[in-house]
């Protein structure tokens, strides 16, 4: 195909994608530099819709709750304290969120119903509601890079934070945004050290840090989803520094009759973003002291399915083919260092193909993201 023919190609695409392009988004809003952001929107995580599909993400935490009714109250209290000598098998920590007793608990990799390879993972007691919860997971265990593996979960009006403890790390200092600072002791549960700790949902977590014998090892400034809980990206070095914090607007419009919009938040956490249907949302996070290049960061299923996703410096535009549906090209936005693209999925569609163009016409990245099961 001849350089002509290709830019008349690009043309026609432009002109066929164009009428359902979104609308522009306004861009690099200041972020308010509090540790929480207050903001919220209902989740639809919860059920299960939402998929990470670039290595190295790290997935929304696999809970959230609506504000209306598990609000965040300004004055809270969180205690934690680690197991006494006749506490249960597999009991990481246990304590205190408003007055109302917790505990997390892990079982032994592939017993009690878990399939092979698998352990579950419960928080209990009042703070977590009637039930409590129960997942089932891959069995705790330390990362080489960071001090505390943390995975996060909630049930009721409280979200727990657990995970698996590098070898080197003697305590854990974990700082609220109301001021309280809590210290885990890592503990031994099922061979590996193991650590825990509760807040309200909707509780800003301000940082962690992780100290040896010696003193600090790396500290982590969480990104606390709005309304939400707290997911731990990036833990930073003494004296190394994260992005600066920015936020965005990436990307909104209507699609089959429903409205949806990204939200890209850049801090010492790395990069976030967050998007969906008015009162529901998804995202992803990934840990990053650097602008990134093209890459889909997430996509979810609902009414309508989002996905989102960075781009480097040389992208013009971004047309996403998905299953079931006609074309959609989007223009990335700029907020801080890094450029960014989203762009909605209709009801149904299981598989999406997409591909970045540079102001020439060129290909310079493409991909394909499948929901599980597809």
């Amino acid at each position: 195909m001849s350089i002509d023919d290709q830019h008349d190609l690009y043309e026609r695409l432009d002109r066929a994608v164009g009428s359902i392009t979104p609308p522009a988004a306004p861009v690099d809003r200041a972020m308010r530099r509090g540790r929480g952001i207050r903001l919220r929107r209902r989740s639809a995580v919860a059920a299960g819709v939402a998929a990470v599909v670039a290595a190295g993400v790290i997935a929304v935490p696999a809970l959230r709750h609506d504000a209306s009714e598990n609000p965040a109250a300004p004055r809270y209290t969180a205690t934690v304290q680690p197991p006494g000598p006749h506490s249960p098998p597999g009991l990481i920590a246990s304590g205190m969120v408003n007055g109302q007793r917790w505990q997390m608990t892990v079982s032994k990799p592939g017993a009690g119903g878990a399939g092979p390879g698998q352990q579950f993972a419960l928080a209990s007691g009042p703070a977590f509601g009637p039930d409590g919860l129960s997942s089932s997971s891959p069995p705790l265990a330390p990362d080489s890079t960071d001090p505390v593996s943390f995975n996060a979960t909630s049930s009721g009006p409280s979200q727990a934070q657990f995970g698996a403890v590098r070898a080197d790390v003697s305590y854990i200092r974990v700082r609220l945004g109301n001021g309280i600072l809590l210290t885990l002791h890592p503990v031994k549960v099922w061979g590996v050290r193991e650590v825990a700790f509760a807040v309200p949902v909707g509780a800003a977590i301000t940082e962690a840090t992780a100290y040896s014998r010696h003193g600090v090892i790396a500290t982590a400034i969480p990104f606390n989803y709005p309304g939400g809980i707290a997911t731990f990206n990036a833990w930073l070095r003494p004296g190394q520094h994260g992005l600066s914090r920015a936020m965005g607007l990436i990307g909104t419009g209507r699609v089959s009759g429903q409205a949806w919009s990204v939200t890209a938040y850049l801090g010492p956490w790395g990069i976030c973003l967050e998007g969906g249907a008015p009162g529901t949302n998804a995202g992803g996070c990934v840990p990053t002291t650097s602008s990134l290049g093209t890459s889909l960061l997430f996509r979810s299923a609902g009414t309508p399915g989002v996905a989102g996703g960075t781009a480097s410096a040389s992208v013009a535009r971004v047309v996403a083919y998905p299953s079931g549906g006609a074309p959609v090209q989007v223009r990335p936005v700029t907020v801080g260092p890094q450029k960014f693209f989203s762009f909605p999925l209709p009801d149904g569609s299981k598989a999406v193909r997409w591909k970045a163009y540079d102001s020439s016409g060129n290909v310079v990245a493409s991909g394909t993201s499948r929901l599980p099961g597809s």
